[in-house]
């Protein structure tokens, strides 16, 4: 469950970190969303080689639904470039405890779906290439997403980093909801349905934030229904792959990221994506990804 104190879960990488020998892209921003003089941005990053059948990675960040910004995806942005992917980081409104809430934060991710499905053709993008990646309270907006029938948001596969998947009983995410709809309605586990994207999830056996027993539960859960879903659960690791294993520590965002089980699972990631054909094979020379060196944590 994401808890309240998860603010300083400061996710810098996003889940799939940088190439270590990449130099480092900037973004393209455009808005893809207006809300009265406000506007809301994606962060673009492009491939070396352009195409006309590419794959979108639409990247939501984590914070515990009241914190974060695109930027803290970019390390995981890049490294999606990297593979040939266009890598669209999300920019979406915060809880505030007042107007906003995960309601309207679902609305955001969804409308930048959107967006990027309206935008395929300006960027060489694949009918049928579309990726969502979220980490921690983004994997929850990430997993709502391909849970909705409708065309328009479907991804064709969810890459999920220690994401927030029973919220409807969590008491921080409840209060977040300010009454504004049940939050059983966005409780990722509630509504696992046939139709299902192929699905992997990276998780902590110790993660004190969102539990591993509720990423365990979800994925079986779309196994059940005929959809493809792997989870990795590392033992005697926390929240986003944390070797500190006191649950304060990782409630109040006080990581200390493993490397070898961070380099495993982004290599599980690679070879997921690649089995599905949305990912280029790993091209002779170009390392496997590793954290980015200085970045304080990953989420």
């Amino acid at each position: 469950m994401v808890r309240r104190l998860c603010l300083l879960s400061l996710l810098v990488s996003g889940g799939l970190p940088c190439e270590g020998q990449q130099a480092e892209q900037a973004a393209t921003i455009q808005t893809y969303k207006t809300l009265g003089t406000a506007a809301l941005t994606i962060h673009i990053f492009f491939p070396r080689e352009m195409g006309k059948d590419r794959t979108a990675v639409v990247l939501f960040h984590g914070g515990g639904f009241v914190s974060g910004s695109p930027a803290w995806t970019y390390g995981a942005a890049r490294a999606y470039a990297a593979r040939g992917a266009v890598a669209f980081a999300v920019e979406y409104r915060l809880c505030d405890r007042e107007h906003v809430t995960p309601v309207e934060q679902a609305e955001d991710a969804f409308d930048a779906i959107r967006w990027v499905r309206q935008h395929a053709e300006q960027y060489g993008i694949g009918q049928k290439r579309l990726v969502l990646h979220g980490v921690s309270a983004g994997g929850t907006l990430a997993a709502l997403a391909a849970e909705r029938d409708d065309p328009s948001l479907a991804p064709n596969a969810l890459v999920l980093w220690s994401p927030g998947l029973a919220t409807g009983v969590d008491p921080w995410f409840i209060g977040l909801m300010q009454k504004r709809a049940p939050a059983a309605e966005f409780s990722p586990d509630q509504h696992v349905r046939a139709g299902m994207p192929p699905t992997i999830i990276v998780s902590g056996v110790e993660d004190a934030v969102t539990p591993d027993a509720d990423a365990r539960r979800f994925c079986s859960g779309i196994s059940k229904v005929g959809g493809r879903c792997e989870i990795h659960s590392y033992p005697r690791l926390g929240h986003l792959l944390t070797r500190k294993l006191d649950p304060r520590a990782q409630l109040r965002g006080d990581f200390d990221w493993d490397p070898e089980a961070t380099q495993d699972a982004d290599g599980r990631v690679w070879g997921f994506l690649t089995s599905l054909g949305l990912l280029e094979r790993q091209k002779q020379g170009l390392r496997p990804p590793g954290r980015q060196p200085g970045l304080p944590g990953r989420d």
